[in-house]
């Protein structure tokens, strides 16, 4: 490293955040406002074959970021990491699009167009989120633990603020939501192009290989890299299944009538209560961000316990406690997340950077695969019809 590089490591790039919560915003809408597009497509929340077979096009979003969090060495060989994150924020604002203009406002509402956006979104925070990870490693733990703030501050500004717009009084249309997260994404491009330094050692095509020759060299190079983080990710894994099948996953179609009724007197606007849950859900994901580059150093599979308790209080259907489960799981995911971040940071090479935390996230969205599909089948379970 030069001394132009430390000094840039050493130097704290704020505009990072604006980078990544456009994405998430968009992966957030994706996920948190599903309900409302199925609503769109009067499709009921039961165990018919149209239900079953709307859960099967939403689950794109976790099929295309499972093959895009390897594919994107293959698809986009060519291409400098620098460039699959602008590319990444094209599609995601393109998925976006879609969802407002084609199926929302010209009413297209065939499956065939959910799968296409879903698709998008996938392969956008699949290719997003290790790419820029390589990107922001040579800038130092300072700016990557500000930049992946955003993630929950990305998710919450959907499914507190979204929700919140969506609600009484203001009643905002989920096409416009759409929309803005369209417009972010734009701006997200612009900040990364033009406030994100580029530094020398970046890792990707270090060597000039690409594509399939790059993966077999990251294979070859794996007793560099794999030991040292391979069980890293199981717990990751399980934390994803828990955000994926339960929060807010199962939440968004267990309380889907018009109000919550929270004790016997009591009863709440839905989409009020959501921004409730969803306030929980955020203080949750920036706790564990925050705490995981400030505490000692463990096995992220100490926090799975956080995510676990969540969901069992999730599953006992007591509206009263859904934002303290909500908070736990996202407790948990922050401190996994911020845990494995930093531990492929000081443990693996860096020309084996990238393809460590591909090989994380990629185990990762197994469990957002197996959870997002499993919603359908829990639903039944908990609220037979």
């Amino acid at each position: 490293m030069g001394v132009g590089d430390s000094s840039l490591a050493q130097s704290v790039h704020w505009e990072a955040i604006l980078v990544v919560l456009p994405c998430f915003s968009g992966y957030a809408a994706l996920f948190g406002l599903q309900h409302e597009v199925k609503a769109r497509f009067r499709i009921a929340d039961d165990s018919s074959d149209a239900s079953h077979s709307f859960g099967a096009a939403v689950s794109c979003l976790y099929l295309f970021g499972l093959i895009f969090r390897i594919g994107h060495k293959v698809v986009f060989s060519s291409l400098h990491p620098r460039v699959r994150v602008l590319v990444a924020l094209s599609f995601m604002m393109l998925s976006m699009l879609v969802m407002a203009v084609v199926i929302l406002t010209l009413e297209c509402y065939s499956l065939r167009w959910v799968v296409f956006a879903y698709a998008l979104g996938g392969a956008a925070i699949g290719s997003f989120e290790s790419n820029l990870l390589t990107c922001l490693t040579p800038l130092g733990n300072r700016t990557k633990s500000i930049a992946i703030l955003g993630i929950p501050l990305g998710i919450n500004s959907i499914l507190i603020g979204g929700f919140y717009l969506m609600g009484p009084p203001l009643q905002v249309s989920v096409t416009v939501v759409f929309a803005v997260v369209a417009a972010l994404n734009l701006m997200g491009m612009l900040v990364f192009a033009l406030r994100i330094p580029r530094v020398q050692h970046e890792s990707g095509n270090l060597q000039g290989q690409c594509g399939a020759s790059e993966i077999v060299a990251d294979c070859k190079g794996c007793r560099k890299w794999l030991p040292r983080v391979w069980h890293y990710p199981l717990a990751f894994a399980v934390d994803t299944f828990t955000l994926a099948g339960f929060s807010p996953g199962l939440s968004l179609y267990i309380y889907d009538q018009e109000v919550v009724q929270l004790t016997g007197s009591f009863a709440m606007a839905t989409k009020t209560f959501f921004a409730f849950y969803n306030t929980a859900n955020m203080l949750g994901g920036l706790s564990g961000r925050w705490l995981s580059y400030r505490i000692l150093p463990r096995h992220p599979a100490i926090y799975v316990g956080f995510s676990t308790l969540g969901v069992l209080l999730l599953l006992s259907l007591q509206p009263v406690l859904a934002p303290l489960g909500a908070f736990l799981v996202m407790l948990g995911d922050g401190l996994i997340y911020g845990t494995i971040s930093r531990h492929v940071d000081s443990a693996v090479p860096q020309e084996f950077n990238l393809i460590a935390i591909s090989y994380w996230l990629f185990i990762g969205d197994i469990g957002s695969l197996v959870g997002s599909n499993l919603i359908c089948y829990l639903h039944d379970w908990l609220v037979p019809t």
